[in-house]
Formats: C-alpha cells, sequence, structure tokens
C-alpha cells in the first residue's frame, strides 16, 4: 500500500522534469520561426522604401522635364529674336550696299577725280581753300560709305553667328527632352516591376502623389493617371487651321514640315492638311493628333525617320502581336487614327474601371479613357501628358 502512495509523488517529480526539458527545447525551435518572419519583413520594408524612392525619383524626373520644357519655350523665342536681329542686320547691310553701289556708279559716270588738277587749277588763293575743303568732304563721304559697308557686314556675320548657336542650344535642348522622356517611360516600367512584386499599385502611388500636390496648391504639376487630358483639350478640333500646324512643324524643323504625300483616299495632301481634315472630320484636336505622332514615332523631331515611322505614324493597326495591313501608311495612319481616338470614347461612363498594366485605373472623362483604349500602357500616356504640356502646356487645364 505505501508503494501505491508514492506513485503520484514520482509521476509528479518525472513530470516536472520534462516539462524542464521541453521548455527550452520549445524555444529553440520557435526562435528560428520568429527570425525567419522578422527577416521578411525587414526585407518587405527595405523593398518599399525603394519603391518609394523609385517614386521620389520619377516625380523629380518629370519636374525636370517639365522645368525644360519651360527653358525650350525661352529658346525658341530666343531664336525667333536672333532670327529678327538677323533681318534688321540683313537690311542694314543692303542699304549700306545700294548707298556704295550708287556712289561707285557716280564716280564712274563723272570719271576719276584728278586731286591735284583740282588744286592746281584753283583761281585765288578762296578758291583754293574751297577746293580743299570740297575734297576733304569728298573723301570723308566716301570713307563713311566703305566704313557703313563693312560695319554692315561685320554686324550681319554676327547677328548670324548669334541665331546660329542659338538654334544649335535650342536643338540640343530638344534632344534632351526627348532622351528624358524615354527616361522616365523606362522609371515607369522599374517600377511598375517592383511595386508588382510587393503587392502595390503605382497608379495608386502616382494619384495620392497628384491629389497632395492639388492639396498643396499646385494642381497639374504631378501627373495623375486618372485624368491625362480634359475633354476640353481633346475635343477642340479647331485649336489650330492648316497654316498653323504648318507652323509649328516648321518651328520644330520637322520632317513632317515638308512632307507631301497620299491620304486615306490616295490624294496628295501636306502633312498639316492630313491632320487638320483628319481633326475636324472626326472631332479630335490637332494637338493631340501631333502629340501622338511624337509619342508614337517620334515623327515631328526625328530628324531622319524611316519609313516604317511614316507608315505606322500613329500606331493605328500596330502592336506588338498585330499589324493589320490596311491601314499602313501615313495618310490611313493619321485619319484612321484619328477616328479610333474619337470612337475610342464612346464607352466611358463615370466611374468606369480599366485595368492598365495590372493597376486598376478610373478615367474621369472620356477623353482619358479613349486615350488607355488607344494606348492600354501607363508609361505611353504618362509620355502623352508630357509631351501636350511640353508643346502646348496644361492637359488638363
Amino acid at each position: 500500500m505505501r508503494r501505491h502512495s508514492r506513485t503520484p509523488a514520482i509521476l509528479a517529480c518525472v513530470l516536472a522534469l520534462v516539462l524542464s526539458w521541453t521548455g527550452p527545447a520549445d524555444r529553440c525551435f520557435a526562435e528560428p520561426v520568429d527570425a525567419e518572419i522578422q527577416r521578411k519583413e525587414a526585407e518587405r520594408k527595405e523593398a518599399l522604401a525603394e519603391v518609394a524612392r523609385l517614386q521620389a525619383r520619377l516625380e523629380q524626373q518629370i519636374r525636370d522635364y517639365l522645368d525644360l520644357c519651360t527653358r525650350i519655350d525661352q529658346a525658341r523665342l530666343d531664336v525667333l529674336d536672333a532670327q529678327g536681329r538677323v533681318t534688321q542686320a540683313e537690311q542694314a547691310l543692303e542699304h549700306a550696299r545700294q548707298a556704295f553701289s550708287a556712289r561707285v556708279a557716280e564716280l564712274y559716270r563723272s570719271g576719276r577725280v584728278d586731286y591735284l588738277e583740282v588744286l592746281l587749277s584753283a583761281e585765288s588763293v578762296p578758291d583754293l581753300f574751297r577746293r580743299i575743303d570740297y575734297l576733304f568732304f569728298v573723301t570723308r563721304y566716301d570713307t563713311r560709305i566703305v566704313e557703313e559697308l563693312t560695319v554692315a557686314k561685320r554686324q550681319r556675320a554676327f547677328e548670324q553667328r548669334e541665331y546660329e548657336d542659338r538654334v544649335a542650344h535650342l536643338e540640343q535642348m530638344r534632344i534632351d527632352a526627348e532622351e528624358r522622356r524615354k527616361a522616365v517611360e523606362r522609371a515607369i516600367s522599374e517600377q511598375q516591376a517592383r511595386a508588382a512584386a510587393l503587392g502595390e499599385d503605382i497608379a495608386e502611388l502616382m494619384r495620392r502623389r497628384a491629389a497632395e500636390a492639388a492639396r498643396g496648391g499646385l494642381p497639374g504639376g504631378e501627373f495623375s493617371p486618372d485624368t491625362i487630358i480634359s475633354d476640353a483639350n481633346f475635343r477642340d478640333a479647331r485649336s489650330m487651321g492648316v497654316a498653323e500646324v504648318q507652323a509649328f512643324l516648321e518651328g520644330l524643323s520637322s520632317t513632317l514640315a515638308t512632307y507631301r504625300g497620299p491620304d486615306y483616299l490616295g490624294r496628295e495632301r501636306s502633312a498639316a492638311q492630313m491632320i487638320v481634315e483628319a481633326a475636324v472630320e472626326w472631332n479630335v484636336s490637332p494637338k493631340v493628333i501631333l502629340v501622338t505622332l511624337q509619342k508614337e514615332q517620334s515623327l515631328l523631331e526625328d530628324r531622319n525617320p524611316s519609313q516604317r515611322a511614316y507608315d505606322w505614324a500613329m500606331g493605328c493597326g500596330k502592336t506588338d502581336s498585330t499589324t493589320l495591313t490596311q491601314y499602313q501608311g501615313f495618310g490611313k495612319q493619321i485619319w484612321f487614327g484619328a477616328r479610333a481616338l474619337d470612337r475610342n470614347a464612346d464607352g466611358w461612363y463615370p466611374g468606369v474601371q480599366l485595368s492598365i498594366d495590372g493597376s486598376p485605373v478610373f478615367p474621369t472623362n472620356a477623353s482619358t479613357y479613349s486615350l488607355y483604349r488607344y494606348t492600354p500602357h501607363l508609361h505611353g500616356n504618362t509620355s502623352f501628358w508630357m509631351l501636350y504640356w511640353r508643346y502646348f502646356g496644361n492637359p488638363v487645364s
């Protein structure tokens, strides 16, 4: 009986011993699991911080681009001013040439003046002094004419050099602007990949930053994926006539300024004529067509575009996986590209949602909806927004 009475005490001692052994063992197994969770959380925080850095860099790139656009506008005005001074210098030079030519003709008609004979034929001392004064006047007059011609030539050459330097500076700024725009496209793609891996939404990040900028009193200065362009700007079909589009192309020294070819019906037209005709027919702003030409094929500023760039000028009917040859050709691209921009707006309604590169986008108007249906990529529509800013100002104003 006493042996049985000691059993509970023995069991209690054994149980206590077992518990004393299993406690540390449990902790040994739990600690690596907790460390792994902490490591993954730290990695996620660092990845999110990297996305934030990418976003900040992207925003700075866009701000730098818009600042460069402002400086390009000033440089363009400087070129026009320099061109005006060249014209004035040419007019002054022409006036000096005419005066010089007139004097040469006068001397030719009267024969060369023999200064010694004029002096020796004086009839009296007063007459001699009068003749000396006359010869001095003639000599001074001829010298002034020659000096004016020389100065005019030098001024013309100086103004021409100034003009050429400003043109070269403007051209380099335009090249820089294109490089920066393409860098922004690459940055967006990079950030999209990083954000997607973390389950983050780049469109939401952009949307949030644009809202913060608007609250800070800077509406329009940040890209918002939901509002790329206003309906008023998108539909202003008569914002530019043929002469204005032509002047715009010439101001960019675009190859389209001299382009002539068949339109969608085979009639020979200039690029400016085709753009304006399509704009009026499909109620789309010529500015939208011009921006699309640059966004798709860099046709406004490429100094040596390929035939392929002309054939698919607006990217209409041409995707990575599809080629619709019935839309091939510059004239057809302008006409059917404008038609697509018009028709793509039809499906919009308030609250509509699109999935763009895996991110939800909520177009606030039919025009933005149309642009996303035309180019279903965030970087492509950011590019459109930047180009519109560069050429025509705020697209949502």
